[in-house]
């Protein structure tokens, strides 16, 4: 794979400091927004891969039980899509979203919406630059006495809507962002997205009340200096979002009981953007059937399972997942 070098910048969002990686100077902009607890940096990887221009020529490698529930084979046919041509390049952004890796911490307890309505500032800021960027190229070209300008202002005229990518809390939040501003998305993809509310399971339910009785126990002397090594443990094998929730700021913990409160299943239907969903089968955080209820209620979407994958599935198998990305798009 080509090296392609990330650049981290800075920008400042309504009163918020807010870092970013960009990620090639392609004409096609795709904005990944990670998931709860994590950062743009894990995402780096599958950003270069996204970025290698080498992925057009190359076929979908999805392992040999993959299940798509809508089949047209192992190579994913973008039916869905316009027929980009492999000659376009793309640019990847992804936000440390506020709260995470570098960026601030809210001001306030924000709900589901405050996050919708930051990405929708975080992307006319970096749009903007791009545009910058465009006019730069531009007198660059009259300078050198060269013709295709039209060209170049056709460019940015096709990429007024961008592409958008969610993983785990990312997604719920590109989920609430394609409902309501769907004029501005051209193509959706979702991995192991939130905003399925289910039952909780007999496990689950054990391991919330051990989570609350926990508390009054680590509060004691002596056991108190348990309870970091205890916790680990007892995260690994719950593999549920407590880990997350014991080591967030006391901000993030009510803003976390704020999304998570959220069940976007009834809205779903209201998604018209080609979509695609992308999920792990051994997913247990947001499992692989919260991916065909979404299928199912989507209209313009399709879906593939990736087997030996669990949640961490854009940072586990970042090259797989980037080829079938690249298929749908372009």
């Amino acid at each position: 794979m080509q090296v392609v070098n990330s650049q981290e910048k800075q920008t400042n969002i309504n009163g918020l400091n807010i870092n970013y990686k960009q990620i090639g100077n392609g004409n096609i902009p795709i904005v990944l927004l990670h998931g709860w607890g994590l950062s743009s940096d894990k995402y780096l990887e599958l950003a270069r891969w996204l970025h290698d221009p080498k992925l057009s020529d190359n076929k979908t490698e999805c392992s040999q039980n993959a299940e798509n529930i809508k089949p047209v084979g192992k190579i994913f046919q973008p039916h869905l899509s316009g027929g980009l041509s492999s000659s376009l390049k793309f640019q990847i952004i992804i936000p440390d979203l506020p709260g995470f890796g570098k960026s601030d911490e809210p001001d306030e307890n924000w709900s589901l919406d405050d996050y919708v309505e930051f990405t929708d500032e975080f992307i006319k800021c970096v749009m903007q630059k791009r545009g910058f960027e465009l006019v730069k190229n531009i007198l660059k070209k009259m300078q050198s006495g060269s013709t295709a300008l039209t060209g170049l202002w056709n460019q940015q005229e096709k990429k007024e809507k961008i592409i958008l990518i969610g993983h785990s809390l990312g997604g719920k939040v590109v989920i609430r962002y394609a409902i309501k501003y769907p004029e501005k998305v051209d193509k959706l993809i979702l991995t192991g997205a939130a905003g399925i509310k289910s039952k909780l399971t007999v496990k689950q339910k054990i391991f919330s009340i051990l989570g609350k009785t926990g508390k009054i126990v680590f509060s004691l002397p002596v056991i108190n200096n348990f309870r970091k090594p205890v916790y680990k443990i007892f995260s690994k094998i719950a593999q549920s979002r407590r880990k997350d929730y014991y080591y967030a700021s006391p901000k993030m913990k009510e803003i976390m009981k704020n999304i998570l409160a959220i069940n976007l299943t009834d809205c779903l239907d209201k998604i018209k953007t080609p979509t695609l969903l992308i999920w792990g089968r051994e997913d247990t955080t947001t499992p692989f059937t919260d991916g065909k209820v979404m299928n199912e209620k989507i209209e313009n979407s399709e879906l593939v399972i990736i087997d030996d994958a669990n949640h961490s599935l854009p940072y586990q198998k970042p090259k797989e997942f980037a080829k079938i990305v690249e298929a749908f798009i372009r």
